[in-house]
């Protein structure tokens, strides 16, 4: 058959293809059984039932090399997409909790507090919080933003305080320079003051700290000078964790000027009566405190 191929070839490619095109493959069809080999149809079916059975094992790792790149690509996709990291939850119950955010900075949540916030920190340093913490911000060129409900605490570098309650965000700045932001308005709050953002009103009120003490419960440092009784026992109350009762009204102006550094809840009921002449008595998460008044 190659012998008339040749001799067809030789003859009819002289003339355009297209016209001799069809007779081609007529020739082939003409030709194809006088020198076709003869085929074994048991033999070829047992080759192919073994190449079904026991396929060859180039193909095998040419699957498995496909399989380990398409996982590799949805890897990549996956990071490309989601570039995010995981996001940590940290929250305290009746203790303070002291978190170390990814850049350095601190912030220490008291009881019933909580902070979330990613593993890493991308191009600005977002911390969502509820309750009230103590933040201490290492300066980056990256703003730390504290996410509030829809209000923006931001900062470089700064200490601060912040508390919020369901109608308002109270921030008392320790050192630095925190602003307010909502829908592209800020409020900008120096060191020394408190402001005070009204979620109804949206609005920003100041004023000087009421209280040296207005962050003692992180360390339970507190100093009163002629200080109204009642204004100290909220203060201790809220770090102590216990509901002062007053046996009568008149004991609310009596000025109290001691200082507590740290002190077992023992030993600073025991100053308060020697220092004004009160009695004390503590029952559970209750002191009560009785005398003629000041």
């Amino acid at each position: 058959m190659a012998k008339d191929l040749k001799v067809y070839n030789h003859l009819n490619y002289q003339e355009q293809p297209s016209e001799k095109e069809d007779g081609f493959v007529e020739f082939l069809l003409q030709h194809s059984e006088t020198d076709a080999p003869e085929v074994d149809e048991n033999l070829a079916w047992e080759r192919l039932n073994q190449k079904i059975h026991n396929p060859n094992k180039g193909f095998v790792w040419m699957k498995v090399a496909a399989a380990v790149a398409i996982l590799a690509i949805l890897t990549i996709s996956v990071f490309l997409y989601n570039p995010t990291s995981s996001q940590l939850h940290v929250a305290s119950a009746d203790q303070k909790v002291s978190v170390t955010f990814p850049d350095g900075s601190v912030g220490i949540l008291n009881a019933n507090s909580s902070f979330t916030y990613p593993e890493e920190f991308g191009d600005e340093r977002n911390v969502s919080f509820q309750g009230e913490a103590y933040f201490d911000i290492q300066k980056s060129n990256k703003p730390f933003i504290i996410d509030v409900n829809g209000v923006d605490v931001k900062v470089l570098g700064t200490a601060f305080n912040l508390i919020t309650t369901g109608e308002e965000v109270k921030l008392y700045v320790d050192r630095g320079l925190v602003a307010f932001e909502k829908e592209g308005q800020q409020t900008q709050v120096p060191a020394g003051n408190e402001a005070i953002f009204n979620r109804k009103t949206a609005s920003v009120s100041f004023s000087e700290i009421p209280s040296e003490n207005i962050m003692s419960w992180r360390n339970g440092v507190f100093n009163f000078d002629k200080t109204p009784l009642s204004q100290a026992l909220k203060e201790l109350g809220e770090y102590y964790n216990v509901e002062f009762e007053l046996s009568n009204t008149k004991l609310q102006n009596c000025r109290l000027s001691v200082s507590f550094n740290n002190e077992p809840l023992s030993k600073v009921l025991k100053t308060i009566s020697t220092a004004l002449s009160l009695k004390t008595s503590r029952k559970n998460d209750t002191v009560k405190i009785s005398g003629q008044g000041c």
